[in-house]
């Protein structure tokens, strides 16, 4: 059924009430009697005004307990009263008032009743019981009532609006509009009452009805944005695409600097599958500053996410965000949704100085931190990534991924003791991430390799693929530095072989898995895959070219062997004994 004006909880006017009270007949206060009566008379006439008094002084001991907020005491003087005086109504009022305020709804209508029956031209009562009925669900006595109430002050529109939730309630909806159509025969076109025919017409099914009451309601105010605003979408909402857009650019006409219409407009070319004048409304609607931030990143984020994808689409997205940050330049959300974009246009150091102003602005945001250290690592700002992954620690000193930024720029920075400390802590605070556990205990294992820490190196690379045994990283670099000390030799194959299946055509892979062969003696197998290391790699590093050398060699190629020791000192990389080897055209190992 439609929305139902809400009732207010019955309340008992005391000061009302108090003055009725006071205006009774039956508070007749005793009084002195003439002289001249005889004895007997005096006699009889002294006892009726005494038996008044008490009764008198009952009636005020319960009203003052009442008022006083002793309501057990006032309910039990009121019960005491109406058993030798049932005839006074103000005491059966104020019985009904303490059974309701006790939750005693049955009891409280009883009470209600009797003082109805005895004035039922008291409008206080009236509207309490009406009101007592509704609470207790009966809807016809309440509508009796109101019916009783609306006939005798027919302009009284409480009364008829009372009628009209009655009706409602008791599932006559036809009825309850009679009442609204009557009201406006009066009052000419109201928007609470064309709402609630509106509302009354839907939940009937009658959606023309519905579509019409919208139509007079906007046609009676015609300067209301806000009423065309309401028929606007209900004309989308029927397939009316055309009247909807009509009635839009009629508010557009009204009120240019409305801060809505234009994202209005932009949501109806959406569905109409009309990217470009979509996105140009937003665009419209996105400069205006009277549209707060906050709307306009939300609605940002609901458009595209169901929009998908169209050509244009990530320009667009640029354009709206760069809007925001030009029209809200102060304001976090705005500039965090604006680095992210740059973020995915790979403006890496543009987006870096948007998230820095976001931690000015707003110091306390986690993601923007990470943000913030990801770019550093992605822009090669080493020193700058030290320090604040360090900040990044102390503000978040639970959250993983500023240790691993702290140990990964203190490993470049050969500062092996400060990366391992840091990886070793901050993986304890990983939880349900194997891969990036895995990656902790990889980097530990490098950073242990570099200090040729050997035995610490080789566990940290068992504890990662405890957690990832399929890290291709851990597996090659295990596999090489295994392959370097000669040990294991089997199990580095395994693990190379393992790499390489895992990510193919990597040719740092492939150098491993070589070398590995070399080592193993396995010289031919081990010149195919430095071969295809070396046409895979568009820069080979000196190393590379170097163990190629070595291959050549124990394939008694000699004179290409010392060709690539050569290039491969041109690089400055490669061994300490490359020199040595040019020079001797021997192989030193």
């Amino acid at each position: 059924m439609p929305e139902i004006i809400n009732h207010k909880p019955m309340k008992f006017l005391k000061l009302k009430f108090l003055l009725l009270l006071l205006l009774s007949s039956t508070l007749v206060l005793a009084q002195e009697l003439p002289e001249g009566v005889d004895d007997l008379n005096n006699s009889a006439e002294l006892k009726i005004n005494r038996e008044k008094q008490r009764l008198n002084n009952l009636f005020f001991d319960a009203l003052k307990a009442r008022l006083t907020g002793n309501a057990e005491k006032a309910l039990s003087l009121f019960s005491e009263y109406v058993k030798e005086n049932p005839g006074n109504d103000a005491a059966w009022f104020e019985l009904s008032s303490l059974y309701y305020n006790r939750n005693d709804i049955v009891r409280s209508i009883e009470c209600g009743e009797k003082a109805y029956s005895m004035a039922p031209a008291n409008t206080y009562y009236s509207i309490a019981l009406a009101q007592l009925y509704i609470s207790n669900s009966q809807y016809k006595e309440a509508k009796e009532i109101y019916e009783s109430l609306y006939k005798t002050d027919p302009g009284n529109q409480s009364y008829a609006l009372e009628l009209a939730n009655t009706l409602l309630l008791m599932d006559k909806p036809a009825d309850a509009i009679k009442i609204y159509d009557d009201l406006e025969s009066v009052t000419g076109i109201n928007e609470e009452y064309s709402m609630q025919k509106h509302k009354i017409y839907l939940a009937l099914g009658k959606d023309k009805k519905a579509l019409t009451e919208l139509e007079n309601l906007s046609a009676a105010f015609p300067t209301d944005t806000r009423l065309l605003s309401l028929l606007a979408e209900f004309y989308i909402l029927q397939g009316d695409e055309e009247k909807g857009l009509a009635t839009y650019r009629k508010i557009e006409e009204i009120e240019p600097e409305n801060p809505y219409i234009n994202i209005s407009l932009a949501d109806l070319y959406r569905k109409k599958k009309d990217f470009q004048n979509a996105t140009a409304y937003l665009k419209k609607g996105f400069s205006n500053p009277y549209l707060d931030a906050n709307t306009k990143v939300q609605i940002m984020m609901t458009y595209y996410s169901q929009t998908g994808e169209y050509e244009g689409m990530g320009e667009d997205l640029q354009k709206l965000s760069e809007i925001l940050a030009e029209v809200h330049p102060n304001e976090p959300r705005v500039l965090s949704l604006r680095g992210e974009m740059l973020m995915m246009d790979e403006k890496w150091e543009e987006a870096l100085t948007t998230f820095r102003k976001v931690n000015e602005l707003d110091p306390g945001k986690y993601q923007v931190w990470e943000n913030i250290l990801r770019l550093n690592a992605i822009i090669g700002n080493t020193e700058m990534l030290l320090n604040e992954s360090s900040q990044a620690i102390e503000l978040f000193p639970v959250q993983p991924m500023p240790y691993y930024f702290n140990g990964y720029a203190a490993f470049l920075l050969k500062n092996y003791n400060q990366a391992i400390k840091s990886l070793t802590t901050g993986v304890k605070f990983v939880l349900n991430d194997n891969q990036l556990a895995s990656d902790f205990y990889s980097m530990a294992g490098d950073a242990y390799h570099a200090m040729e820490k050997h035995a610490e190196s080789f566990n940290a690379y068992e504890s990662a693929l405890r957690f990832n045994s399929e890290n291709p990283v851990v597996l090659n670099n295990y596999a090489y530095y295994l392959s370097l000390l000669g040990q294991d030799l089997q199990k580095a194959l395994t693990m190379a072989e393992k790499a390489n299946n895992l990510s193919q055509d990597i040719p740092t892979y492939l150098d491993t898995w070589a070398w590995v062969l070399y080592r193993k003696g396995d010289y031919k197998e081990a010149l195919v895959k430095i071969e295809k290391a070396l046409a895979l790699d568009n820069n080979p590093g000196g190393v590379e070219m170097e163990h190629y050398g070595d291959i050549l060699f124990k394939l008694n190629r000699l004179k290409e062997a010392v060709e690539w020791w050569r290039k491969a000192r041109d690089t400055g990389e490669g061994s300490d004994k490359l020199e040595l080897k040019i020079k001797d055209e021997k192989l030193y190992e």
